[in-house]
């Protein structure tokens, strides 16, 4: 090799590093390590001086460099979320570093639509429902700036609205009892709402609960609901509910029988009649024959009924009063264009003050809360009490109306077949008017139709009349004081039905002398006497059709109704039958040519009416 080439050779070296474990003496930088596979390019151990031309490695920032901006926005983490329509909010929290930096503006979009700017934007972002005014899906966004550097976030989030479904009335996860199925009306507030019903007896099997009516003889159905908002995804469902309901026997309050029919009121405010339904007098709208309890038809709580010759009127708990049945007369609703009938409740008019109210053979009379007292219907015995119609042929009953002291408030009121007695609020007297014949009125069978005085003590100062009551041709009451409280009877005692010898005069009747409820029927007497704790019923008169309950012919003897009973709270006399209650359950006996029984029997022993519901 010739020196021009050893001396390239050389120069390369010193230019190009050390490699190859050439002599160290042409590359001073070079290491003595002739490992090609060390990879270690820090000082060695000998503790060489470690400056280089090398670059500078320090990362340490720049003290006049700006700090890095930054945004955080918490908040929707939960979606869906669930807030009220009206009143629901949503908060979400906003937060920029370093200090200096600001909340610029805050936008809400719909759907990925266009954004709207809000009005406030800062640390605490609250959103109402007069923003987010849809359910779906939302996205709220917030810029942030720091001098020239900006930067966003944002949240996107879906929104429900609460609702509430279910049974009207009823509370989800309770137990209900029934005596006859109950009028069931599901709800869900919810505009778009999907409700699915399903019914089930007690052993789990599957029922038919279409339109939420209860199968017949099924002691127990329970019913689950699940409502959920329509056309949203994610779905809104609320949580099942489940309503269970158990049958009972019916518990009965009040009675009132007609001339061929009967009604009673159950614990629950419902109105059930039975019987002959000529005229519509049942009021379930139809002029069907009933053997058995039907229900009169619409809504409400009946607190009375009163059953009269072919018409039935009622009070409801708002004090709205009504009447069905035949209208020939005016009896059912005593307006110029009255249809002749109504086979449904009608209601009288628009006050909401009625108290009391009673049906007579064609005419009817009521109490207000002010104590008037009117009459409407056939007046030709004068048994309305007055002879100037008052507004939609209503009569105000006022007697001695052109006295310095008219009577013109009363506390009871009874219509018979064609006369009425009522109790007067001022000195509790007993007063009657209309077809007196009979002596029906005060015991005297001559005179007029107008209103008179019982008579002593029925109308004295020194008594108080409590109880009265007008049957087809006869009156009794009952009058308290100290000396001499006590039934009396006055008019026909055509089969002994004034429980005397004395007729038609105001007699007392022997041993009843405790007696709190009266009822009065075509030829028959019937009444509740208090004896201890005991309450026993007896009946008197007519008992050619078994009407008075015991096996006693008629009679003019008060005797006490067959079946050992002695907890009687209501009974009411008929044309030819009776009803009474006694440990919730309702009796009928006598005539059942219509019906009017509930029964298939007929005759004297107190029989319970045939529910139509018993499982």
């Amino acid at each position: 090799m010739n020196r021009i080439a050893i001396a390239s050779i050389a120069f390369l070296l010193t230019t190009t590093g050390c490699i190859f474990g050439v002599d160290t003496s042409f590359c001073e930088n070079c290491t003595t390590d002739t490992d090609l596979n060390d990879t270690d390019t820090g000082p060695d151990d000998v503790g060489e001086d470690t400056d280089s031309d090398a670059p500078d490695t320090d990362t340490t920032p720049d003290a006049d460099a700006d700090p890095d901006l930054s945004l955080t926005l918490t908040g929707g983490e939960e979606s869906f979320y669930v807030i009220h329509e009206t009143e629901g909010f949503l908060n979400f929290e906003a937060a920029c570093a370093p200090q200096g930096c600001t909340l610029d503006s805050c936008t809400l979009s719909y759907e990925g639509g266009e954004p709207v700017t809000l009005d406030e934007c800062g640390a605490s972002i609250e959103l109402t429902t007069d923003k987010l005014n849809a359910e779906g899906s939302w996205t709220l966004t917030v810029d942030a700036s720091l001098d020239e550097q900006s930067t966003s976030a944002s949240k996107t989030f879906d929104v429900r609205y609460a609702f509430k479904a279910g049974l009207q009335g009823y509370e989800a996860g309770e137990s209900y009892a029934f005596s006859h199925p109950p009028m069931l009306e599901s709800f869900c507030t919810h505009e778009d709402c999907e409700l699915t019903i399903a019914c089930t007896d007690g052993g789990g099997d599957t029922l038919e609960c279409e339109g939420l009516v209860f199968p017949a003889g099924v002691a127990e159905v329970v019913i689950t609901l699940t409502a959920c908002a329509t056309g949203l995804e994610p779905e809104h469902c609320l949580p099942e509910q489940v309503y269970t309901f158990t049958y009972q026997a019916p518990t009965w309050t009040q009675v009132a029988t007609g001339a061929e029919h009967s009604c009673g009121i159950l614990d629950d405010g419902t109105l059930w009649c039975w019987g002959n339904n000529g005229s519509g007098r049942l009021g379930d709208g139809s002029s069907t024959q009933r053997s058995q309890p039907t229900r009169v038809a619409g809504d409400g709580v009946w607190t009375q009924v009163s059953a009269g010759g072919q018409h039935t009127c009622g009070i409801k708990e708002d004090g709205s009063l009504w009447c069905w049945g035949l209208n020939s007369e005016k009896q059912a609703y005593p307006a110029s264009n009255a249809a002749n009938f109504y086979n449904e409740p009608h209601q009288i008019n628009n006050a909401l003050n009625w108290h009391t109210v009673t049906a007579g053979g064609t005419h009817t009379c009521a109490l207000n809360n002010e104590d008037e007292l009117y009459c409407w219907g056939r007046g030709i015995e004068g048994q309305l009490g007055t002879d100037t119609p008052a507004a939609n042929q209503r009569h105000r009953v006022i007697i001695n109306p052109d006295t310095p002291t008219p009577i013109d408030t009363f506390v009871a009121v009874a219509a018979g077949d064609a006369h009425t007695c009522a109790v007067t609020a001022e000195g509790a007297n007993g007063w009657c008017w209309g077809r007196f014949s009979s002596g029906e009125l005060n015991g005297d069978t001559l005179g007029d139709s107008k209103p008179r005085p019982v008579g002593i003590p029925v109308s004295s100062a020194n008594y108080t009349t409590t109880t009265i009551s007008a049957g087809g041709a006869h009156s009794c009451a009952y009058v308290s004081a100290t000396q001499i409280s006590g039934m009396r009877c006055w008019g026909s005692d055509s089969a002994g039905q004034l429980g005397h010898a004395f007729p038609p005069n105001v007699h007392p009747i022997d041993d009843l002398s405790s007696v709190n409820i009266i009822t009065t029927g075509s030829e028959h007497t019937c009444a509740i006497q208090q004896e201890g704790v005991n309450r026993v019923a007896y009946c008197w008169g007519d008992n050619v059709r078994g009407q008075l309950g015991h096996t006693e012919n008629t009679t003019t003897v008060p005797t006490a109704v067959n079946g050992g009973f002695t907890d009687w709270i209501a009974i009411s006399a008929g044309k030819e039958h009776t009803c009474g209650i006694a440990d919730d359950t309702m009796y009928c006996w006598g005539r059942n040519n219509t019906g009017q029984l509930g029964h298939p029997g007929s005759g004297a022993p107190p029989t319970p009416v045939a529910w139509p519901y018993t499982p």
